[in-house]
């Protein structure tokens, strides 16, 4: 597990799309090269995002909460997925 700051930078360098139907349409084109999925996020949000990114091989880390996710992408709202594009 990354720790908080570790994944702020990540969040900070890298081009990204917040949301989890965004999440999960970009790891269908294989669009991504990790997703950043909350903790308190629903169960079956969780399941769903973790499901498709395990099929695509790609890494899941996990962040604190989805008001710190929203925040830490910088939008209004909280965020339950975050996904890192490939650059």
């Amino acid at each position: 597990m990354r720790n908080e700051r570790e994944i702020l930078q990540l969040l900070n360098n890298s081009s990204k799309v917040v949301g989890t139907k965004q999440v999960l349409k970009s790891l269908t084109s294989d669009e991504l090269r990790c997703v950043v999925l909350s903790e308190d996020a629903d169960d079956f949000i969780k399941t769903k995002v973790k499901v498709k990114a395990q099929e695509h091989g790609i890494e899941v880390i996990v962040a604190p909460s989805m008001q710190w996710l929203g925040r830490a992408v910088g939008i209004a709202v909280w965020a339950a997925a975050v996904g890192i594009l490939k650059e």
